[in-house]
């Protein structure tokens, strides 16, 4: 996790989009003062990997979340610039983190921009156990979402446009992959496709990453996407069952 929260840096490195988090930062202390306890920028501003459509990932956690503290949130997002197109994450209470499983806080720690105080003392770092139920997960809805097109009546050419987030999260489920194998983390989608050699694994990042490039080929040829994405899934699962993980072993 990289801490930005009080060095007057540039996050993103883009005047517009770090002038915006600004704004917003300063409207979340005004708004909710000490009970604020963590706002940190993820997705592909902080990965350093936007397109022109990428909108802004930010993850806010305070003390508790009741109705009133909804309406109070939507009214800061409603009043950002140009929120209706960018304004994107999370707002979530601490009770609630803690009780999320161990893997679903992962991206509050790995590719993560801080911008306002720290989640040290309210939950701990996904370990490997939970690093790996992430892949898991992943690769199990994954595989039974795309054997539901498979085999079952659909127009593919329609279907397949519908796995755009299916494709990004092989993407997040191949991050947490090589942090399980190799403990380190690559942050971006280029980078993962230079360090991986199985042939569907580079694939399905490179359509994660080139998915509206590919619209026209997606829709010449549906079925190798969505037989891509099943044959990824089923091959992860595998890999998984003949790697067990001893949780002893720090990642």
């Amino acid at each position: 996790m990289t801490d930005m929260s009080g060095s007057g840096d540039l996050v993103t490195g883009d005047a517009r989009v770090d002038g915006w988090l600004t704004e917003l930062v300063g409207r979340l202390r005004s708004a909710f003062g000490e009970r604020l306890a963590f706002v940190g920028l993820h997705g592909s501003w902080a990965r350093a990997e936007p397109r022109e459509e990428s909108d802004i990932d930010v993850g806010v956690v305070i003390d508790r979340v009741d109705t009133e503290d909804l309406t109070t949130f939507r009214a800061i997002i409603a009043d950002m610039p140009d929120a209706r197109r960018v304004a994107s994450g999370i707002f979530v209470s601490v009770p609630e983190l803690q009780a999320l499983r161990g893997f679903e806080p992962i991206q509050f720690f790995y590719g993560c921009n801080v911008l306002h105080g720290t989640l040290e003392g309210i939950i701990e770092r996904p370990g490997r156990v939970d690093i790996r139920e992430h892949i898991q997960v992943t690769a199990s809805a994954n595989m039974f979402h795309a054997r539901h097109y498979l085999l079952y009546p659909h127009d593919w050419s329609k279907a397949v446009h519908k796995l755009y987030y299916p494709f990004k999260q092989c993407f997040y489920a191949l991050q947490s992959w090589i942090l399980l194998c190799e403990g380190r983390f690559v942050p971006t989608k280029d980078g993962i496709i230079e360090q991986l050699t199985d042939a569907d694994d580079r694939e399905v990042v490179r359509v994660a990453r080139d998915w509206h490039e590919l619209q026209q080929d997606r829709e010449q040829q549906p079925l190798c996407y969505i037989e891509l994405l099943e044959r990824w899934s089923r091959n992860m699962l595998l890999k998984l069952r003949a790697d067990p993980v001893d949780p002893t072993r720090s990642s």
